[in-house]
């Protein structure tokens, strides 16, 4: 299964205590710089995702932080509903790395093809301005979510 790209660009972590593992990766890691270029969120509150499956979701909000190394950027999320990805691998996994986001060149309709070639299930996608990105179900096979971004030029 090749993509049009397999930069690593993000790590998401999930946790139900954002200030304790913020601290503990801070520790380990020390406190690299924001990667060039990009629109990473901190230190927020926020409600991204209107659907989730098909279904509309009510309850997403969650804590944010991001915290830098020197090859990659953690985004580390607390939920604070039941009723998003986030939360769902929460419960069935405790606090681990839940998604990676592979950068591709595009067009994301090729990597999406080629994902649900493979056998994974879409779980959501969104467009914003600057960038897609669809969210994969690869926890079976790989331990983890499979975010493809393709950034518009």
């Amino acid at each position: 299964m090749t993509l049009s790209s397999t930069n690593i660009l993000k790590v998401i972590v999930v946790t139900d205590d954002l200030e304790k593992t913020v601290s503990a990766y801070k520790t380990l890691l020390g406190t690299g710089k924001e990667p060039a270029g990009h629109h990473a969120e901190h230190k927020e509150v926020r409600t991204p995702y209107m659907k989730y499956k098909g279904a509309d979701i009510t309850d997403t909000p969650m804590k944010v932080e991001s915290v830098f190394s020197d090859n990659f950027w953690f985004e580390i999320i607390q939920p604070l509903g039941n009723n998003d990805p986030w939360a769902a691998w929460l419960k069935e996994h405790g606090t681990s790395i839940c998604s990676i986001c592979l950068l591709s060149d595009g067009p994301l309709e090729n990597d999406e093809e080629t994902m649900k070639n493979a056998g994974f299930d879409s779980l959501f996608k969104q467009e914003k301005g600057y960038e897609a990105y669809e969210y994969f179900d690869t926890s079976n096979a790989l331990g983890v979510l499979v975010e493809v971004k393709e950034q518009y030029k």
